[in-house]
């Protein structure tokens, strides 16, 4: 398939009617601006209402139809699919009756790669390459246009079911780094509509996050080490050299979790990479780890230069809301989060 880099951006964005069209109260009530590009929620965002059983799978998908008609959606498969990585039937009709009573829009499909699946054992290449077929004959099945993973040399089963790969380039490894330089020369020799990339916008995080903050802070890791670990991660300096100098200041196991984590969790790439990989950006995880109540806005991820990097690189897909402030500061409010993070993408869209 030969594509200049324009038309694979045009395909690319807009292959699928549901992922451009604007939802039916926008386009009768017309009283909302046009949007740039469209939003969702991914599911993950739940997380810790799901594993908590204060929200069912049908509370998930009920919240998630609470943000407005036509809200994007993202299934994390071994998350909520209790026979993953296969779908049974009675799922499937559970599923598209949800999509359909709250008026969502199926749009990506959180597969894995997950090699260490099977305890004791590594999964050969070949075993590993039909995990993923199952996983885009799932995608297929239940709806979605996009599957997040994927690999080169399985394009054209992609292609044979209609459903886009977009591996996700996620922290410690940036934009810039060489194993994401190293999947963009693939993505760009294959040349396909249906093999691009998911940027999660962690990879552009300015500081770290409050709640991670918060959280080793009452684990117990000193003030003198828990300062000297963000100067580090400031600093940028590699992990190995974090540990070294956060053991010879006493520090313990969780010490070394905090170190380890600020390099997990927030990347530190410029926002205005996107404008380098817009032709091959298929999705976009908007990851977030907690909104300012009194400003609206997330502190540790600089999203008006996000907003403004992808409106001007012209993307047309989905970013779903991803709220990952769950992992250290559990039993907060997941919908008033994403409801918020929504707000101020909008509000950005407008200065954009």
């Amino acid at each position: 398939m030969d594509m200049t880099r324009k038309q694979f951006l045009g395909t690319a964005a807009g292959a699928t009617t549901a992922g451009l069209a604007l939802s039916a109260a926008d386009a009768l009530a017309g009283t909302k601006a046009r949007e740039p590009f469209h939003l969702g929620v991914t599911l993950y965002s739940f997380n810790d209402e799901f594993y908590h059983y204060k929200y069912s799978f049908h509370d998930c998908m009920e919240k998630a139809g609470s943000l407005g008609p036509g809200t994007g959606l993202e299934l994390v498969g071994p998350q909520m699919i209790n026979s993953w990585p296969e779908v049974s039937l009675e799922f499937e009709r559970t599923f598209k009756s949800l999509v359909e009573r709250y008026n969502l829009r199926p749009v990506s499909y959180g597969g894995y790669a997950d090699p260490e699946r099977i305890t004791g054992k590594s999964l050969t290449d070949a075993e590993n390459a039909e995990y993923i077929k199952l996983q885009l004959r799932s995608a297929k099945q239940l709806g979605f246009p996009i599957i997040r993973g994927g690999r080169g040399d399985l394009v054209a089963y992609a292609e044979k079911y209609g459903v886009k790969m977009a591996p996700e380039i996620h922290s410690p490894h940036i934009i810039e780094s060489p194993e994401t330089q190293k999947l963009l020369a693939e993505v760009s020799k294959i040349n396909s509509p249906f093999y691009g990339v998911t940027p999660d916008c962690g990879v552009f995080a300015s500081k770290c996050a409050k709640p991670y903050l918060d959280k080793f802070t009452q684990m117990g890791v000193p003030a003198p080490i828990r300062t000297r670990i963000v100067e580090m991660w400031q600093q940028k300096l590699p992990l190995d050299k974090m540990f070294a100098e956060v053991k010879a200041m006493g520090g313990d196991e969780m010490a070394m979790l905090m170190a380890r984590e600020s390099k997990i969790y927030f990347g530190q790439g410029d926002p205005k990479a996107l404008l380098q990989i817009m032709p091959y950006v298929i999705h976009c995880h908007g990851k977030f780890f907690g909104m300012d109540p009194k400003t609206g806005d997330e502190p540790a991820v600089p999203y008006p230069e996000i907003i403004a990097a992808f409106t001007k690189g012209g993307f047309k897909g989905t970013m779903v809301s991803e709220y990952e402030g769950h992992h250290w500061m559990p039993g907060g409010d997941a919908l008033w989060q994403v409801k918020t993070h929504q707000a101020m993408i909008r509000k950005l869209f407008a200065k954009a």
